[in-house]
């Protein structure tokens, strides 16, 4: 059995060497076993011969369930950009869980299809059913730099898949591969990168999309349907310094615009806390009023002090001031790609202690901010 054995702890030349022979053997339109987060793979080109070799010793998909096989991407961008996403909770789903542990089929009109598969190079009926298109973007970096070496479409199906595979297991280890040479593999896998097992040692979850924008996750897969719906929910976080009056002016007022704005099918979830706030305290009553002038229901508020979990939950964060950015930054410099002042030329200056003058034109401030900052958001 061809193996360049397992590569966890190896130098980066013999890292290199290993994804450099995989990427020949799929350029060569040959077979390549790699990882993945979910299962290991067996990669072949999507050309009809390299398809059909993998048909005669793999399982295929029962009649009606979409595809042939699945395109396996490097890179999500140049297909999303081919396909006719009409709604907003697909192209949501695409960008939350793409690269990711999950398989797309998607319904696509005809020409659409008919773009990509002229785009790709590729025959009708090697990653679509002339309605529907298949295709995953692994989240492994071994995975990915192979596909991407390799310069060709590839498609893939589940280790367990094949019919010499040994047990039950659907390929989260590369033993499943038999390893006896008096009875060798036909046909042999090709280059095996064994990366050891796999991160979440289940296969991947299939979300399937119609025409009509509904979704339908199936069962068995790493993720739930409950996990997959929630990336339909987006949480954005106004923080100021003591969240009782500025955060909570944003974060009301921003839930007024988006009840203004038309149903797209994504929920999105407003909070506000405070990098240095005592928890439970009441807005000031000068933000209450405010609201209320501008025809707004201020609610209920208790103050809270900004979290990790509070940071990590959060899709994106705004801040009234660019020291309020920096200060979550410094703090949390994972989540520096989510952290944006309302403004960057345009602080927030903080109203408390102040007549309700001063905090009409702050309320006034910030609806414009936070107004401008929603247009950017995709629906």
């Amino acid at each position: 059995m061809p193996t360049n054995g397992p590569i966890a702890g190896r130098s980066p030349a013999d890292r290199d060497r290993a994804a450099e022979q995989a990427a020949d053997a799929l350029r060569a339109g040959g077979l390549a076993v790699l990882p993945t987060e979910t299962v290991y793979g067996l990669f072949t080109p999507a050309t009809p011969e390299a398809i059909d070799r993998l048909d005669t010793f793999t399982a295929k998909p029962e009649p009606g369930a979409g595809p042939r096989s699945t395109l396996h991407l490097p890179d999500p961008a140049p297909l999303i950009a081919l396909l006719d996403l009409p709604h907003a909770t697909t192209r949501r789903l695409l960008e939350r869980l793409c690269p990711g542990p999950v398989r797309f089929v998607i319904d696509q009109p005809e020409t659409a299809l008919a773009s990509i598969r002229d785009a790709l190079g590729v025959e009708p009926g090697a990653i679509d059913d002339g309605e529907r298109i298949a295709f995953r973007v692994p989240d492994h970096p071994i995975a990915r730099r192979v596909l991407r070496d390799a310069g060709v479409p590839c498609v893939a199906r589940r280790l367990g898949a094949a019919e010499w595979a040994l047990g039950d297991d659907p390929g989260t280890t590369c033993a499943i591969i038999p390893d006896d040479p008096e009875t060798p593999i036909e046909p042999a896998p090709g280059p095996v990168i064994d990366d050891g097992p796999t991160l979440h040692r289940a296969p991947s979850t299939t979300v399937r999309i119609d025409r009509d924008g509904r979704i339908s996750v199936d069962p068995g897969g790493v993720l739930s349907e409950r996990a997959v719906m929630e990336q339909l929910e987006r949480v954005i976080l106004f923080v100021c310094t003591g969240n009782t009056c500025r955060s909570p002016l944003a974060e009301r007022i921003a839930r007024a615009i988006e009840a203004e704005s038309p149903a797209t099918g994504i929920t999105t979830r407003f909070a506000s806390a405070g990098i240095a706030a005592g928890d439970g305290m009441p807005a000031t009553p000068e933000a209450d009023d405010t609201l209320r002038a501008r025809g707004i229901d201020p609610g209920e508020h208790h103050s809270r002090a900004l979290t990790p979990q509070m940071i990590d939950e959060a899709e994106i964060i705004y801040t009234m001031t660019p020291s309020h950015a920096e200060a979550i930054m410094h703090a949390a410099p994972d989540a520096a790609h989510k952290v944006f002042p309302l403004a960057d030329a345009e602080p927030v200056e903080d109203p408390i202690g102040q007549g309700p003058e001063v905090y009409a034109r702050t309320a006034e401030q910030i609806e414009r901010l936070v107004r401008a900052r929603l247009a950017t958001i995709a629906p």
